[in-house]
């Protein structure tokens, strides 16, 4: 890493990932509030799905990491493995940005569980790439690895235990 390039403080990172989870969240659209609660209540929930409130830490959590990556990213010299850690980032903002629309405002189940899985695979192959070339920075991979592995799991039993509003598809298990 290129020492001359300026590197964000701890505390600019928690202002940034406050900023951005804030507008992650307002991405749901005009799906009210009491209408989310109900839509997430209403659904069937996996025995192992975490109550509604530990979403918003984690997710403040994975992006502040994910933007200590971007940054070591950014400041690396240009290669090939920087060109697709750049890609796969823009695919895992892409997802985060675009998630709470498909899940709260679309109503889709069947989406959610595809956005989640292609966010998992995203993070599992920024950890690999990134390992290759540096330990600390695929380091800044692994809580997306682990929230995005778990989350997986949830998002694919309520994809298939609840009729998906926005794709008109029955739940495929009962």
């Amino acid at each position: 890493m290129n020492s001359n390039k300026k590197q964000l403080k701890w505390w600019q990172l928690a202002l940034i990932t406050m900023a951005v989870s804030v507008v992650g969240r307002l991405t749901a659209g005009r799906s009210a509030k009491p209408d989310q609660k109900i839509y997430t209540t209403k659904l069937k929930q996996a025995p192992w799905a975490p109550p509604a409130w530990v979403f918003a830490p984690a997710w403040g959590i994975n992006n502040y990491f994910i933007l200590l990556a971007l940054q070591r990213i950014w400041n690396m010299e240009d290669s090939a493995a920087k060109t697709k850690l750049l890609s796969m980032q823009a695919g895992i903002w892409l997802i985060f940005f675009s998630f709470n629309y498909i899940y709260f405002n679309k109503k889709s189940t069947v989406l959610a569980a595809a956005w989640t899985n292609a966010d998992a695979v995203l993070a599992v192959t920024s950890f690999i790439t990134a390992l290759k070339s540096n330990k600390k920075l695929a380091a800044f991979y692994l809580p997306l690895v682990a929230w995005t592995g778990f989350a997986s799991t949830v998002a694919d039993y309520q994809a298939l235990t609840n009729r998906d509003q926005f794709l008109n598809t029955k739940a495929l298990l009962n």
